[in-house]
């Protein structure tokens, strides 16, 4: 991650990752112990001994994975083990296919051997495969009609976080989505899911086990983008906004826009109204190469920027508005979180 390799071999930090990768088999073995509620059925023989195939690779490495790999395999384990003690054969299984792929091991295989590969291909291999399952799953949600009932249903849960009105913290902690481009949500939220962007907080929340396949990305998408959006958004300390407003006039506006709406049709998010403290996180992981869906020529574009600039820049950008049409009425509050959860979303009148 950032100015360090993604996989490394045996020598160096290799000590710390079998440190780690034991950390993560007592996390699974915890998981295995204690599945969350009461044992329904032990898992068959074959389901066993796939997981200790996978524990077993986890532990060796032998393709020298990263380390945002190991834990994403530590998480579909705990999650496939738990879907076969409930009696979902089928989903465990392919919780397990997807750990299999993701440390490059075979299932028939009882032996773990080396790959003929360097670390720096295996990692540039795992995120090529990991943006191609995005875009899969990106263009088939992008052509789906969302069903805004079901839409409210699944974001119920996303506002423990997000909040039932989507404004996010003002400490920068979880972003606003209020808003946001029907197209970035469906494409983050596919690069979540495919691993195409880290974000551990949300596999839970968002994989195709909890929420469902591309209709649940379309509908959920959909939903949110029928939200007001907040202005009364964390800001920065005001101290360079004449600095900030140049050098996003001359590095930003081409593509989020003069007042930075982003552009749907490009996928481009909407940062206006944006928390700073979020803003200024999201652009450190990007410069560093460790936002890994960014976009190539930003991450380019953005390198050499001092520290001071950064900062007079992201300023500037949460204190930017949407149209008036879009802004949420003073004291506004979801409705549709004061009615039932069986009844429908209301779209606001104003999309």
């Amino acid at each position: 991650m950032g100015s360090r390799k993604s996989g490394r071999g045996p020598s160096g930090s290799r000590g710390r990752r079998v440190g780690l990768v034991w950390l993560l088999m007592v996390g699974i073995l915890g998981g295995l112990a204690h599945s969350g509620g009461d044992a329904i059925a032990a898992p068959d023989d074959e389901f066993q001994r796939s997981v200790a195939r996978l524990m077993r690779g986890l532990k060796e490495n032998p393709n020298y994975v990263p380390e945002h790999a190991l834990y994403a395999c530590q998480d579909r384990l705990r999650w496939a083990t738990r879907l076969e003690r409930a009696g979902h054969g089928t989903r465990a299984n392919r919780s397990l296919d997807f750990c299999f792929d993701l440390l490059g091991l075979s299932r028939e295989s009882t032996e773990v051997t080396r790959a003929r590969i360097t670390p720096e291909e295996r990692a540039a291999a795992a995120q090529a495969e990991a943006a191609k399952t995005a875009g899969v799953e990106f263009e088939r949600a992008l052509g789906l009609e969302p069903d805004l009932a079901n839409g409210l249903r699944i974001y119920r849960e996303c506002a423990r976080c997000h909040t039932p009105e989507g404004w996010g913290l003002s400490s920068g902690v979880v972003p606003q989505l209020a808003g946001q481009h029907r197209k970035v949500i469906i494409k983050q939220l596919a690069d979540i899911r495919a691993g195409n962007r880290e974000n551990r907080l949300m596999i839970p929340y968002a994989s195709v086990e909890e929420i469902g396949g591309p209709q649940a990305v379309a509908d959920v998408a959909g939903y949110i983008d029928t939200l007001e959006i907040s202005v009364e958004n964390g800001k920065g300390p005001g101290e360079a906004l004449a600095l900030g407003a140049r050098l996003y006039a001359q590095h930003c506006a081409s593509c989020h826009g003069e007042k930075g709406e982003g552009v749907e049709k490009t996928a481009t998010p909407r940062i206006q109204a944006q928390h700073y403290d979020y803003l200024v996180t999201q652009f450190e992981l990007i410069r560093e190469g460790r936002r890994r869906n960014a976009n190539p020529q930003m991450v380019e574009q953005i390198r050499s920027f001092e520290e001071h600039e950064i900062h007079a820049i992201l300023d500037y950008v949460s204190r930017l508005e949407p149209p008036e049409a879009l802004q949420a009425p003073p004291g506004w509050r979801n409705p549709d979180f004061a009615t039932p959860p069986s009844s429908p979303p209301r779209r606001s009148a104003s999309r």
